[in-house]
């Protein structure tokens, strides 16, 4: 395999990242940030970037797909990683903590969207089956 292989924002910030961590300040400003992070005020930046600029949405939507699978990958390699080095009682008690926090009314509202919307033929694809939706060739 090449040096040059998968050499793109993701491999470049993970570079950048293992050096940052191994530096307090750095930590600190990261969970200063993460404490920061204000979700009543996402749906108003959704707005904002979607009315102000639609260009940058159709930007957005065209990255989609790296975006959301650089997302999943994280998120499965974290949750293989957390299930293989912390013991089940930990995780229990930690998860319980943390699912309660989840917006559910938000994620209900995910799932009647995306639900109505492949009602409606707006999908014609499953990525996790592989398959074309009915009525494609």
């Amino acid at each position: 395999m090449s040096d040059d292989h998968n050499r793109g924002i993701i491999d470049a910030t993970n570079r950048i990242v293992k050096v940052l961590l191994k530096r307090p300040a750095f930590k600190e400003n990261v969970r200063s940030i993460l404490n920061g992070v204000d979700p009543d005020n996402a749906r108003e930046l959704a707005r904002t970037i979607l009315w102000e600029d639609p260009e940058i949405v159709l930007s957005l939507m065209g990255a989609l797909p790296s975006l959301a699978n650089s997302m999943i990958r994280f998120l499965d390699e974290i949750i293989l990683q957390v299930r293989e080095k912390f013991p089940p009682e930990l995780l229990h008690a930690f998860l319980e903590e943390i699912m309660k926090e989840f917006d559910g009314e938000a994620i209900r509202s995910i799932r009647d969207n995306i639900s109505t919307m492949a009602q409606e033929g707006y999908f014609h694809y499953d990525p996790v089956s592989g398959k074309k939706g009915e009525g494609d060739d």
